[in-house]
C-alpha cells in the first residue's frame, strides 16, 4: 500500500438516539443513547442462536454433496447457555457504566481529553484529576479451547456497531466517531510493542487513520502506550477485549507492565479491558495483585466445560446434544439415547466444538461404512481414530487436575482449527526440499505454541522432530513432539526427585554421624583420664 492511499476501513453507522428503557444515569449521553437498547434474556437467547437450514430431502443427496451439508453445523450452529448471557451482561454493563464519565458534552470529559493530547504531544503521563473517579471496571474470561470463549465474546460484540458516526446531538452539532468495541489477539510472542502497534492498526482499520505508520519503526513502547490513551480517548473507545492473553504468561518479555497498562487504560481514561485466556495465564494474573482485583471487579468467568450428571435430568449437556442431534442428514437417524448422552460427554468431557466435530465425524463414518446410520459402539470407535491429538487433553480433564489440564489447555484450539482449515495439508505444493523442511519446522512449532509451550521450547522440540522424521505429515509431527516434551518433563521431575531423595539421605546420614560423635564425645569413658580413674577405683576395691 503507498503513502497515499488510505488504508480500508469499517463503515460507520450514523447515530440514531433512544433514551426508552435507559437507566437515569444513560440518559443525556450520547455515546450510550446511541447504542442497541438493553434487552431481555429471552431476546438474547434467540438473538445469538444459529441454526444450520435442513430440508428432508438432503437426505436423499449424495454422499459428496451430504458431507457439505454437514459441514454446516461447524460453521452455523451456535447454542447459547447460561455463561453466555453472562458474558453479553458483562459486556453490556461494562460498555455502558465506561461511558458514564465520558460524555463528550460534559466539560470535565473536553478538559480530560485536552489533557491526553497535550500528554501524547509533550510524551509525558496524563495528569489525573483528583475528582477523577472511572466507572470503567473490566473482567476475565478463563477456561479451556474449545468452550466457546472467543466464538460467543465475537457473536456477542457483533450486534454492537463497532464504528458510530455522530453529527448532530439534539439539535446541536457533535462530530465524533465512536468506535463502540476492539478485539485484539495476543502474539505467540507476548510482546507488548506489538499488541500496541495492533492496537493503532486496528485503529487505522476501523476509522481510516494512519497511527501504525507513524509510530512502526520508531516507536518505543511507552510512546505507543501514551498515544494509545489519546487515541482511545479521542475515539470514546467502549471496551476493548485482548484474547489469547495466555501468551503473555509465556513471553520472555515484562508481562506486567502491559497489564498494569490495562490497568492504566481503565484508571486514567475509563475504557473497560477485558482479558480472555487459557488457565496457563492464571499464574500471571495471581502473581499481579492490582491487576487480578481489576480483573475480577465484575466476577471472572471461569468458563468450564459442560457439565453433566446421569442423576440431572435436562441439564445443559443434555439440552446442547438435543438441539444438535436434529442435524442428522444419515439416511437413518437415530434419537438421542441416554447412551449416546453418556458416551459423547466421556469422549468429548462437555466441551461443544469437539462435541460439534464428534457428530459430524460419525454422520461421516455412517455414510462412508454404508451403515447410514450412528452406532453407540462408533462414538468412541470414531473418537479414537480421528480425535488423537486432543486425547492428552481430554485425559487431563477427567483427571481433574488443575496443573495437567492447564498444560493442555490449549490442544483444542490447535485441532479444532486443523478440522476447520485442513491446514496441515496447506503447504505450498512444488517449493523447494530446504523451504519446505523450514515451513514444516515452523508448522510444529505453531501448533505448540497453541498448546501453550514457550516459542524457543516449541521451535527446539519441532526442530528435533522435523529434522530426524522427515516426510511425515505434520499432525503426526506435532503428536511426536508433544509426546516427547512431556517424556522430558516427566524424566527431569524423576530426576529432580532421586536427587531431592540422595540429598535428603545424605543429610539424614551427616546429622546421625554429627549426633553419633556427640554422643561419643559426652560418654564419660572416653574422657581423658578415664583408665586411671577407673584403675585408682580398682586398687582401692581390691
Amino acid at each position: 500500500m503507498t503513502n497515499d492511499q488510505q488504508p480500508l476501513t469499517v463503515p460507520a453507522v450514523e447515530a440514531r438516539y433512544s433514551a426508552k428503557g435507559l437507566l437515569q444515569e444513560y440518559i443525556g449521553n450520547p455515546l450510550i443513547e446511541a447504542l442497541p437498547g438493553i434487552i431481555s434474556h429471552k431476546e438474547v437467547r434467540q438473538m445469538l442462536s444459529v441454526d444450520p437450514p435442513m430440508l428432508p430431502e438432503e437426505r436423499d443427496f449424495s454422499n459428496e454433496a451430504r458431507f457439505h451439508c454437514i459441514a454446516r453445523l461447524f460453521w452455523r450452529f451456535f447454542q447459547p447457555m447460561m455463561q453466555h448471557i453472562r458474558i453479553w451482561d458483562y459486556l453490556s454493563i461494562c460498555i455502558r457504566q465506561g461511558y458514564i464519565r465520558r460524555n463528550p458534552l460534559a466539560v470535565s470529559s473536553v478538559e480530560r481529553a485536552n489533557e491526553l493530547y497535550a500528554a501524547a504531544m509533550e510524551g509525558r503521563e496524563p495528569a489525573v484529576p483528583s475528582e477523577y473517579i472511572p466507572n470503567s471496571v473490566g473482567f476475565a474470561v478463563i477456561g479451556v479451547s474449545g468452550v466457546g470463549k472467543s466464538t460467543t465474546v465475537s457473536s456477542i460484540l457483533n450486534r454492537y456497531p463497532q464504528v458510530i458516526q455522530h453529527n448532530h446531538y439534539k439539535g446541536k452539532r457533535l462530530d465524533l466517531k465512536q468506535i463502540v468495541w476492539m478485539k485484539l489477539d495476543c502474539s505467540h510472542s507476548g510482546s507488548e510493542r506489538g499488541l500496541c502497534l495492533d492496537f493503532l492498526s486496528e485503529v487505522d482499520r476501523l476509522v481510516g487513520t494512519s497511527y501504525f505508520s507513524k509510530y512502526e519503526k520508531r516507536g518505543t513502547v511507552d510512546t505507543l502506550l501514551t498515544e494509545m490513551k489519546w487515541v482511545a480517548a479521542s475515539y470514546s473507545l467502549g471496551v476493548i477485549l485482548v484474547d489469547e492473553i495466555q501468551h503473555l504468561a509465556n513471553s520472555r518479555n515484562d508481562s506486567r507492565k502491559l497489564l498494569n497498562f490495562f490497568v492504566t487504560l481503565e484508571n486514567q481514561i475509563g475504557v473497560p479491558v477485558v482479558l480472555m485466556g487459557t488457565p496457563g495465564v492464571l499464574p500471571l494474573l495471581q502473581g499481579d495483585f492490582r491487576s487480578a482485583r481489576r480483573c475480577c471487579a465484575h466476577g471472572d468467568v471461569f468458563w468450564n466445560p459442560l457439565q453433566w450428571d446421569e442423576a440431572i435430568q435436562n441439564s445443559e449437556w443434555e439440552m446442547f446434544l438435543k438441539k444438535m442431534w436434529k442435524y442428522q442428514w444419515i439416511r437413518e437417524p437415530v434419537e438421542l439415547s441416554i447412551d449416546f448422552v453418556r458416551a459423547m460427554y466421556k469422549e468429548t468431557q462437555g466441551i461443544e466444538a469437539l462435541a460439534v466435530i464428534l457428530f459430524i465425524l460419525l454422520q461421516e463414518e455412517g455414510i462412508r461404512n454404508g451403515t447410514e446410520t450412528i452406532r453407540i459402539e462408533d462414538v468412541a470407535l470414531v473418537a479414537q481414530k480421528n480425535m488423537k491429538i486432543v486425547q492428552p487433553m481430554l485425559e487431563a480433564l477427567r483427571s481433574g487436575d488443575p496443573k495437567r489440564i492447564a498444560r493442555y489447555s490449549d490442544i483444542i484450539s490447535t485441532f479444532t482449527e486443523d478440522f476447520r482449515n485442513n491446514r496441515a495439508d496447506d503447504l505450498e505444493p512444488g517449493q523447494p526440499e530446504k523451504s519446505k523442511k523450514k515451513a514444516v519446522e515452523k508448522l510444529v512449532a505453531d501448533y505448540l505454541g497453541e498448546m501453550g509451550i514457550a516459542p524457543e521450547t516449541a521451535e527446539k522440540y519441532a526442530r528435533a522432530v522435523a529434522r530426524t522424521k522427515t516426510g511425515e505429515k505434520p499432525m503426526v509431527l506435532v503428536r511426536m513432539a508433544l509426546a516427547q516434551y512431556e517424556a522430558d518433563i516427566a524424566g527431569k521431575e524423576t530426576e529432580t526427585a532421586t536427587v531431592a531423595a540422595e540429598e535428603k539421605k545424605r543429610k539424614a546420614r551427616k546429622s546421625a554421624a554429627e549426633k553419633a560423635e556427640v554422643r561419643e564425645n559426652e560418654d564419660l569413658r572416653n574422657a581423658e583420664g578415664y583408665d586411671d580413674i577407673k584403675g585408682e577405683g580398682g586398687e582401692k576395691h581390691g
